[in-house]
């Protein structure tokens, strides 16, 4: 429902008959509507989010292995899909907000890591990490169809990590 009607339409009655319970039911889950919501935002960092901020084995990985492991797991477990509804979420409730740029700068930190790693300056490995990240979490909105996604994002890693940018050029 968060992703296909967005955060304002999603009641407890409209949920409730979604799902196929009664409302009551609902109250034996959750206190009441901000609390589900609460818990929506805990399971979206938990779930979607921890898998790849939290992951030990991944800053041992050299960056290009890093960046194709953290393509592989948003690509492979769809931890992408309700991106756009949280940041539409976001956009109008602070405590969504908070939650949202804490893990996306966790987030970022995690791949731009990987582009220092790889010997490129600072300016380099931030455009190049948000790059990255963009098309990870939007390019499957972007290109509905999963295996060319895939094809540009396998594509994408060795452009990103060359150590000659056109910006360098253009100086």
């Amino acid at each position: 429902m968060l992703s296909n009607h967005g955060v304002d339409k999603l009641s407890i009655g409209s949920l409730s008959r979604t799902v196929g319970v009664a409302k009551t039911s609902f109250y034996w889950h959750f206190k009441d509507r901000q609390d589900l919501l609460d818990h929506m935002l805990e399971y979206w960092v938990s779930e979607f989010n921890a898998v790849l901020t939290d992951n030990p084995d991944l800053p041992q990985l050299p960056p290009k292995q890093r960046l194709q492991t953290i393509a592989d797991t948003v690509a492979g477990q769809d931890l992408a899909k309700y991106e756009l509804a949280i940041r539409a979420w976001a956009s109008h409730d602070e405590a969504a907000m908070a939650v949202f740029e804490n893990i996306h700068s966790r987030r970022m930190a995690v791949i731009q890591r990987a582009f220092a790693d790889s010997g490129l300056n600072e300016r380099e490995q931030e455009s190049r990490a948000e790059l990255f990240n963009c098309y990870l979490n939007w390019g499957k909105v972007m290109n509905n169809d999963p295996h060319a996604y895939r094809v540009t994002v396998d594509s994408l890693i060795p452009l990103l990590l060359q150590a000659t940018s056109v910006t360098d050029k253009a100086d």
